[in-house]
This record gives C-alpha cells, structure tokens and sequence, in this order.
C-alpha cells in the first residue's frame, strides 16, 4: 500500500480509543471498542451489537450495526486470529445481513482480499486506527426464511398477523408468504429494538466531529 495517502484523524486524537490500548497487541475488546467509535461517528443514530446470535445455524456475529434501514454483520480478524473459517462465516452472513465488512490485522490482509466476494467490505485495523481498502456493496443474496428463523416465532405471528395454534414452522411458513419488503423492515425493526434493549455501551468517548478522506479514516 506504498502509494496510499496517510491515516487521517479525529481530532484530540490522543484522547481517543486507542490512546489506552497502543501497544504492540491489541485485545478483542479494545478492537470492539475502536470499531464501535468507528461506526457511531458513521452514524450516531446507528444501534451497534455484539456477539450476536443470528440465523438457522445459530452463529454468532462478533458485532452487528443498524444503521439507515439496513443491517451490518462485522467480522473482526486480529492478528492471533486464523481465517480459515471466514469462508463458510460468510456464507451464512450473506443470506441475512444487507452488507458485510471485514476489520482485519494487517497480517491477514492479503490473503482476505483474495478470497472474499466483491461486495464485502474490508478495513485494515491496528494501533494507529482503521484504514478503508474496500467499500461493502449491497448484499443481493438475503434470503426471507433465514430473517424469519432469526426472529422468535412468538414475535413473527404476532406481527403478520398469524392465527391458530401453530408450531414455530408453521408459523414461518405462513409469514413466508410474505414479501422480502415486509420481512427485511420487520427483521431490521425487530433487531433494532433487540440490540437497543442491549446495547453495546463501551465506548466512552465518541467524537462530534470526524475529519475524513474518502477512503481513510483514523479513530
């Protein structure tokens, strides 16, 4: 990344996340701290989870960030990480999530950007902040009966509407009749609310204003 231009800052950066953690290993909750600034000063209005539960296969998302009707699954790489798992963790991300992004240690770069899809975002993470490589793009490959089995079937019949005494399945079988729309804004309304009531509440400091290029940003 020689001809890349520097990190740029927030200001008072010295005050930030990572002025309690600049050591030479960063722990996964100060990696989940920084992230989190990251995205509140996308979108402070944003909700942002973590380890959340998600989908038939019953994962667990390191975070996951609503934000503007739309859904984010945040996969964290460190550098003690392996990512021999990230093929099969993102295919079960791309059937429920609207965009995906990778934070991943520099030593893991390289060998992420090979094997991930076009439409996932990657950053590069470490002590000095967090760096843009690729832009997340749109996931077009959600499916309705994953974002209904991540929904408790109680709460499905409730908002569709569903009568009789009906087993979870069937329950779902009914709703999935219903159109992508009606689901998505239901299963983003109903983790909006979910992760609100639990909020991931580490971040101490989030700052009020962020200067920033197009593709970097420091925190």
């Amino acid at each position: 990344m020689g001809g890349c231009p520097p990190y740029l800052g927030f200001p008072h950066y010295d005050s930030m996340t990572f002025s309690a953690h600049n050591t030479k290993r960063l722990t996964a909750d100060a990696l989940k701290e920084s992230i989190a600034t990251y995205l509140a000063s996308r979108d402070p209005s944003g909700i942002i989870g973590s380890e959340v539960m998600y989908g038939s296969s019953r994962r667990v998302a390191d975070m996951v960030f609503i934000s503007n009707g739309h859904s984010y699954a945040i996969e964290i790489k460190s550098e003690f990480d392996s990512t021999t798992r990230l093929e099969g963790q993102l295919e079960e991300y791309q059937t429920l999530f609207d965009y995906i992004i990778i934070f991943s240690a520099p030593n893991h770069i390289n060998r992420i950007n090979e094997a991930i899809p076009d439409y996932v975002g990657l950053y590069s993470i470490n002590k000095f902040g967090i760096q843009r490589l690729r832009q997340e793009k749109i996931n077009r490959h959600i499916q309705k009966s994953e974002m209904l089995i991540s929904i408790p079937s109680a709460a499905v019949k409730n908002n569709f509407s569903v009568k009789g005494r009906l087993s979870s399945d069937e329950i779902r079988a009914i709703a999935l009749r219903k159109s992508m729309k009606e689901i998505h804004t239901y299963f983003i309304t109903y983790f909006k609310d979910r992760l609100e009531s639990s909020a991931f509440r580490k971040v101490k400091q989030i700052p009020e204003r962020v200067e920033t290029s197009e593709d970097y940003i420091i925190i």
